[in-house]
Formats: C-alpha cells, structure tokens, sequence
C-alpha cells in the first residue's frame, strides 16, 4: 500500500487526466469551423463569375491582370461601357456578350379603311401597333369610321395625330401647321384618347412644325426616313433609345407594293445588331391598291416571322411605349 503523499500524487494526476479532453474531442470540436472557413473562402472565390453584373475590374483582378488599362477600367479616350465590355472580352479570351435586340414598331398611316383589319392580323400574333388618324378625314370614303378607330383602340393599339387633313407642314404659316396638329390632337382628346405621339404627313416637317408639335402637347413625334436602306447604307439601322430627336424619330421609307419580304428581315436584323427603336411605317394594306400600299401577305408572313425574333431579344412595341411618350395635357389657348 502506497504511503498517503504517493496517493495524493497520483489521484491528482488522476483528475487532471480526467478532465483533459481527449484528442478525438478536439478534432471534432475544431473540424465545423475550418469545413465552415473553407467553404466560404470558395465561395466568396466564385462569387463573381455567378454574378450577371459582376463589378468593374474583378474578373480582371482575380485573372491576375488587374491594375490600370485592364479589362472593366475606363483609360484614356476609351469607349464607355461599351468598350469596356470589349476590352474584358479580349482579355478574356471570349465571345463579348449578345446585345439586346431591337425594339420594332409597326406604325400604320392616314386611317384608312384597312386598319381594322391590320388591327385583327396584329393581335392573332399577339402584337400591338400605332395608327395614326387624319380627324378631319374619318367617316370619309375608304377611311376609318368613328367605330372603326374606337374598336381598334379598345383592343390595347395606340392612337396618335396625323394632322387634321394631311397637308404638307413646311408648305403652311406657323398659324396653319398649329391648326393642323392642334385641331386635330383636340379633336383625338374629345373622342376619349390620350394621343402622346404625332406622324407628320409625307414624313414632311421642318424646325416650325416641331415647335408647333411640342406646343400643342406632344410628347414625341415620328418622321420618314433616316435609318439604313439600299439609298442609305451608311445610316443607322435604328433610332437610340431615348431618340436622339425626340420629335423627328427616324425610320426607314415607307413600305410599299414592291417592299420584298427580305428588306424587312434585313432591317430587323440590322437593328438587332445595334440595338435601339425600329418603326416600319405602312399606309394601305391590300392587294395592288395604290403606291403607298402593302399586300396582307407580306404583313402575315413579314408578322409571322417577326413573332421567332423573341428568342433574339426582340420585342413589338407601339410607338409611343417603345420611348416612353407619355399623354400630356392639350396646352391652352393652342
């Protein structure tokens, strides 16, 4: 039997060992915190590559390739985001990213009779357009009937002005392109519609005519011409959003009876690559009706295909939604 100070010694060795945690304990204790600090090190990692809208320069700086002049920095004379996203495409060694698509908006002139009808074609593909109205010209032979344009609007197509009686702008007085844009936007409004957008007749308009489409309320008014075609390869294929004249939007020329099916593609396929507001400008739609006319089977099949650009980025959209025109109030005493 061990003397009384050895059984001292050894029952508190004893109790030291029994209260030492054991080494299996301390793995287990410390193993959730470093599996934890590890797969958030990961993850903070591969944060930016899962991001659509990763930062200015991280992808760059986690390449190794960070610093001034590299991909998702501005330097000198460089080309906005634009070129940015270039430059980090190049760095990268990669495809830049798709744009967008186009907006396309079919616009429909002079309220002719056959509006209803393009109306319906429209809808069967789950479209909306613009028709823009001449007043002082409605219930007239071959033209719209009141309940004609009141069906077309119920059915969710933007109404806008044309002018009361169609005459060419720069040829009238300051006096008469008012009356003529105003009469006939006061007109629309007593109707029931809220007209936030003008088409110029002929697409023929000078600086005094603007003035006067801005006095009389509108918010944005459509022109004819100025985007790419066979006369104008150098054009853009479609006017900037917000436009860069809000009230001369521009547009490719009118379509009309001998417009192949193929222009139209090709000037969606333009304006797809640059992005931007597309407006296709039609008059009469029916079978050899007169020059300014385009025949129901080009509009179907041109429709038809038009509906396949979505998986592009491409969307119809009335005029007045495509750049945010909104409905002002007709301005007194105009």
């Amino acid at each position: 039997m061990l003397p009384s100070a050895a059984r001292r010694v050894v029952s508190t060795d004893r109790t030291v060992r029994r209260t030492r945690p054991p080494a299996t304990a301390a793995v287990l204790t410390t193993l959730p915190v470093v599996l934890l600090t590890a797969l958030l090190t990961a993850f903070l990692t591969a944060l930016p590559a899962m991001l659509p809208g990763t930062l200015p320069g991280v992808a760059a700086r986690a390449d190794g390739q960070g610093g001034p002049g590299a991909a998702g920095h501005r330097t000198a004379g460089g080309g906005g985001a634009e070129a940015d996203g270039a430059r980090a495409a190049g760095a990268a060694g990669t495809r830049a990213p798709k744009r967008a698509g186009a907006i396309v908006s079919l616009t429909f002139d002079d309220g002719d009779a056959t509006h209803p009808a393009v109306a319906r074609t429209l809808e069967r593909h789950g479209m909306r357009g613009t028709f823009y109205v001449n007043t002082g010209t409605v219930g007239r032979e071959r033209k719209l009937t009141r309940r004609g344009l009141a069906a077309i609007a119920r059915a969710g197509h933007e109404i806008g002005g044309h002018t009361l009686t169609h005459l060419r702008l720069p040829e009238l007085s300051a006096a008469e392109q008012r009356a003529q844009i105003c009469d006939d936007r006061r007109k629309l409004v007593a109707w029931g519609y809220r007209p936030a957008t003008l088409a110029y007749p002929f697409g023929s308009v000078d600086a005094r005519a603007e003035a006067a489409a801005r006095r009389c309320g509108y918010d944005a008014a459509r022109d004819v011409g100025g985007l790419r075609e066979f006369s104008c390869p150098a054009c853009p294929a479609a006017d900037t959003l917000p436009p860069r004249d809000r009230h001369a939007i521009r547009t490719a020329s009118s379509v009309g009876p001998d417009t192949p099916l193929r222009r139209l593609k090709q000037q969606v396929f333009d304006a797809e690559k640059s992005g931007g507001v597309l407006p296709l400008v039609f008059h009469r739609v029916c079978e050899g009706c007169g020059d300014y006319s385009a025949s129901p089977k080009l509009l179907e099949d041109f429709l038809g295909w038009l509906a396949t650009r979505e998986s592009h980025g491409t969307v119809v959209l009335p005029l007045g939604e495509a750049v945010g025109a909104r409905y002002r109030p007709l301005p007194r005493g105009e």
